[in-house]
C-alpha cells in the first residue's frame, strides 16, 4: 500500500478488544500495510503492542467528560497525521475519534465496533443518538458477530448497508490430544502448576458485569467435588479485594491464584483444563475463544451476548443462558472424569476456529475495507 492507513484506537489497555487490534494490527503490518497510530487516551499497558507496529504512536490526555476538554489538542494531532493517509480506521466506540475524522474526505473510513447495545432501558436511546450524531460519516462499521450487528440494525435501521460481520481472527496452537497434553506439561513446568492438579481458570476484569463472583461461588461447588482442583483468575479491577475476601471466606485461599495483569496469557490458557467464563453482557468474548485456540475445554454462562456463535453447547464446550452455579459444578465435575468428551469437546472447538474464526480471514476482509472494496 502505498499510503499509511490513519489509525485511531479508543485505549491501549490488555482487554479483549485491544488484544485482537494489537494482533490484527501486527498481521497486516506484516502483509504490507503501515499505520499512523493514536489514541485519546494516556498509554496503557499495550503500549509497546502499538509501538512494535508504528514507533512513532502517539497518546492524548484525555480531559473531562467523554474526554471533550481535550478534543481540540486530538483533533490537531489527528490532521496533521491524516495527511496523504489512504484509510481512516477507528477502533472502539470512542466520540473523539469519530469526530476526528469527521473531516476527512476522500477516503475509506471504517469503525470496528466491539460493544452490545442493549445493556439497560435507556442503552437504545444512548445508541441511536450515537448512530445518528458521529456515524453517518462511515463507509463500513464491522461487527465481531451477527448478534451485534443486528442490535444495530434494530436501533438504526438505515446502517444495513454499511454494516458487516467480521469474526474475530484466531490461529490454533495446537494439532491434536498428544501435542495438547505435552503444551500443558510445559506451561505446567514454567508456571510452577502441579502437573495433577485439575486447573479451572479464567481472565479478565475484576467488575461486576464478569460476573467473578460467579466463578468463586462455582469453584466452592467443584472443590467439594475435586480434592485436585485448582483456581486462577488472571486480570484485576474494582471487585479484586471484594473477590479475594469471599475467596477467603469460603476457606479457598490455598487453591486460588489471583495473578493481577498478566502480558503473555498463553502458558496460562496451555495449563488450564477448564475456561470457567461467566458474564452478564458481551459480544463476542475473547477469553473464552482465546483459551479453545490452545485446546481449553469453556464452561460458559452468558445472559446476553454472542458467544453462541462459537460455543455450541455440549458440541464443543458448555454454554448456559443463565448463571446457574449447580449446573455449572455440575458439568465442570463430569468433564473432569470424562477424557472422550473433552477430547470431542477441544477437536470440535478447533474445527469450529478454523472454519469460522480464521485470522487468514479477519486479515483479507479488513484489507478490502481498507482499499474500499
Amino acid at each position: 500500500m502505498a499510503s499509511p492507513v490513519l489509525k485511531l484506537i479508543q485505549c491501549s489497555n490488555l482487554g479483549g478488544m485491544e488484544q485482537v487490534t494489537f494482533r490484527l494490527l501486527r498481521a497486516l503490518n506484516g502483509d504490507g500495510y503501515q499505520f499512523r497510530i493514536m489514541t485519546p487516551r494516556p498509554f496503557g499497558a499495550g503500549e509497546q503492542y502499538l509501538k512494535a507496529v508504528d514507533s512513532q504512536t502517539q497518546a492524548f490526555e484525555y480531559r473531562g467528560r467523554f474526554g471533550w476538554r481535550s478534543h481540540g489538542t486530538f483533533l490537531q494531532g489527528v490532521q496533521q497525521r491524516a495527511r496523504d493517509a489512504s484509510a481512516a480506521w477507528v477502533t472502539g466506540t470512542d466520540v473523539a475519534c469519530l469526530r476526528a475524522i469527521r473531516g476527512i474526505h476522500g477516503i475509506p473510513k471504517i469503525l470496528s465496533h466491539h460493544f452490545h447495545h442493549f445493556e439497560d432501558r435507556l442503552s437504545p436511546l444512548k445508541w441511536r443518538l450515537f448512530y445518528d450524531g458521529f456515524c453517518r460519516q462511515l463507509d463500513y462499521i464491522a461487527y465481531p458477530t451477527e448478534f451485534t450487528r443486528a442490535e444495530a440494525v434494530r436501533i438504526a435501521p438505515w446502517l444495513k448497508d454499511r454494516t458487516i460481520v467480521v469474526p474475530y481472527g484466531y490461529d490454533v496452537h495446537f494439532d491434536d490430544d498428544e501435542h495438547f497434553e505435552e503444551l500443558k506439561r510445559s506451561a505446567r513446568s514454567r508456571l510452577g502448576i502441579s502437573q495433577d492438579a485439575f486447573v479451572v481458570g479464567n481472565a479478565g476484569w475484576l467488575i461486576h458485569r464478569k460476573r467473578p463472583d460467579v466463578f468463586v461461588t462455582t469453584a466452592r461447588l467443584v472443590a467439594d467435588r475435586i480434592p485436585h482442583a485448582h483456581f486462577v483468575w488472571c486480570g484485576g479491577g474494582p471487585l479484586e479485594n471484594v473477590i479475594k475476601k469471599q475467596v477467603a471466606d469460603i476457606g479457598l485461599s490455598d487453591r486460588f491464584t489471583f495473578t493481577g495483569w498478566i502480558n503473555d496469557l498463553v502458558p496460562y490458557y496451555q495449563s488450564w483444563d477448564i475456561c470457567l467464563f461467566n458474564s452478564d453482557f458481551d459480544t463476542l468474548p475473547c477469553t473464552p475463544t482465546e483459551a479453545a485456540t490452545h485446546g481449553c475445554i469453556v464452561v460458559a454462562s452468558l445472559v446476553y451476548g454472542g458467544l453462541s456463535e462459537m460455543i455450541e453447547n455440549e458440541v464443543n464446550g458448555i454454554l448456559l443462558n443463565s448463571h446457574d452455579c449447580q449446573v455449572l459444578a455440575d458439568r465442570i465435575t463430569a468433564l473432569a472424569s470424562d477424557e472422550s468428551s473433552r477430547k470431542r469437546f477441544r477437536m470440535a472447538a478447533s474445527r469450529k476456529l478454523k472454519e469460522n474464526f480464521s485470522m487468514k480471514k479477519m486479515i483479507e476482509t479488513y484489507g478490502h475495507l481498507l482499499r474500499g472494496n
